[in-house]
């Protein structure tokens, strides 16, 4: 967890007060539950977005059907107005900016903080998976999207993204994989996907397989249809992470997930640590002991280069989940 990050979150302290101590009401709204959230911390990247702010907010809300009043600290407007479809869905009200509230609201129920019992989308002991599926169901319909599960009646050819990424964690032989991907059937496309919210979701929802390395942009499987394909490239050193960041939220959605994982051949860490040998032979030590280090070997300073024939293999299996 980068704590410094949660340096920007504001810290609450309730306190009991005599009723006749309290400050006089100067809006009164018992009839309405609200709840408190920070809009801070790792909001900014997309993938904890909605696992750290989104989805728990949805597990927290939804039940009211929109009578909630959101109680905003550490009031982050780029964040509220890129996902203001999905706020306008689970709340009627305006959000509050609470640090910059000056009259004093009255409420006879408040939530403070939001359900998450862990930093990912699902645990793998939850029990059940109608929350995170509903959550699916629920951005469908807030971005009206058009397909709620792949038909394979419907699938004549079908189609795969490949999510692009220009920092760490590139797959570099990109467009070998798509051109791999067009022969066996699929009608390939390359893309990166841009921080309009509504325009990414209708372009995710129209592809029934998303290929991408481990990154944020795989947070946008919330936008696939049911019975969709989910191809996460894990680069060396990155299996659990995989698992835990993506590949229980993809299996919850009703979404096939598959992983390749790429090994230190196909990796561009190789040859850049022949002086600290651990990086290649213990990355599960390096994330136990010094996990600044583990951050900036295998999530910043990695590239990949995958072979294609392997990868060609794990193309054909996404092909008979669809029922190709």
């Amino acid at each position: 967890m980068n704590t410094l990050k949660f340096k920007k979150v504001t810290n609450f302290k309730l306190k009991l007060e005599a009723i006749h101590r309290m400050p006089h009401c100067r809006r009164n709204l018992s009839n309405i539950p609200a709840i408190v959230f920070s809009g801070r911390g790792h909001a900014e990247n997309s993938y904890h977005a909605f696992a750290d702010l989104l989805f728990p907010l949805f597990s927290t809300s939804h039940h009211f059907n929109r009578r909630t009043i959101f109680l905003v600290t550490n009031h982050y407007s780029p964040l509220t107005d890129k996902y203001r479809a999905i706020l306008r869905k689970l709340s009627k009200y305006d959000v509050v900016d609470i640090d910059k509230e000056n009259d004093v609201l009255c409420f006879s129920r408040m939530i403070v903080g939001l359900k998450s019992p862990t930093y990912q989308f699902i645990h793998p002991n939850e029990s059940g998976n109608f929350p995170i599926r509903r959550f699916g169901a629920f951005l469908r319909r807030a971005y009206a999207l058009e397909r709620d599960s792949v038909h394979v009646s419907s699938v004549s050819q079908p189609r795969l993204l490949i999510l692009s990424r220009d920092k760490s964690r590139r797959l570099l032989n990109e467009r070998q994989v798509a051109d791999v991907a067009r022969r066996l059937g699929f009608y390939a496309v390359v893309k990166k996907l841009t921080s309009d919210v509504a325009l990414v979701a209708k372009l995710v929802n129209s592809f029934d397989v998303m290929v991408g390395v481990h990154g944020a942009g795989l947070a946008n499987l919330v936008f696939l249809p049911e019975r969709a394909v989910v191809i996460q490239i894990n680069p060396f050193g990155l299996e659990l992470e995989g698992m835990i960041c993506f590949g229980y939220a993809a299996q919850s959605m009703k979404l096939s997930y598959l992983e390749y994982k790429v090994s230190l051949n196909e990796s561009s860490l190789l040859g850049k640590y022949d002086d600290d040998v651990e990086v290649y032979t213990h990355p599960a030590a390096i994330r136990e002991n010094n996990k600044g280090k583990f951050h900036y070997v295998y999530l910043d300073d990695q590239d990949v280069n995958i072979d294609l024939d392997r990868f060609r293999k794990t193309l054909l299996t996404g092909l008979e989940l669809l029922g190709t």
